[in-house]
């Protein structure tokens, strides 16, 4: 299975729809969803799921594969290397968030100790 990485702006574009309507559909089929250098959100697509754009390499037919037993390793293996790097991605972002709950725990709790007579001179 190829995937093809697109911006929620492209992915809309492809399937004519609007980008908060392909934000739910991300979503709801829970493709993988990754950063990219750019700092724009990035998502990686199936390309048996996106329909064929008329007049390209993409509306023609796929080409039969060999049958021999290892020649769909080098495509399974970039399709794991994406799959690890949208891993990665959600990793650093899960991350940040937890950061950033622990800092706004931290500071509800450091509120709440705060003697009665502070919390109202403030």
């Amino acid at each position: 299975m190829t995937v093809v990485s697109m911006t929620y702006r492209e992915l809309a574009d492809r399937l004519g729809m609007k980008p908060e309507s392909a934000r739910k559909a991300v979503r709801r089929k829970g493709w993988t969803r990754t950063v990219g250098n750019d700092g724009m959100a990035r998502v990686l697509v199936p390309q048996e799921d996106l329909p064929p754009v008329s007049g390209t390499a993409e509306a023609l037919p796929p080409a039969r594969p060999a049958d021999g037993p290892g020649d769909g390793l080098p495509a399974m293996s970039r399709e794991l290397e994406l799959k690890i790097e949208g891993l990665r991605a959600l990793l650093v972002a899960e991350g940040r968030r937890a950061d950033a709950a622990e800092a706004d725990r931290d500071r509800w709790h450091e509120l709440a100790t705060r003697p009665w007579w502070r919390r109202l001179a403030g």
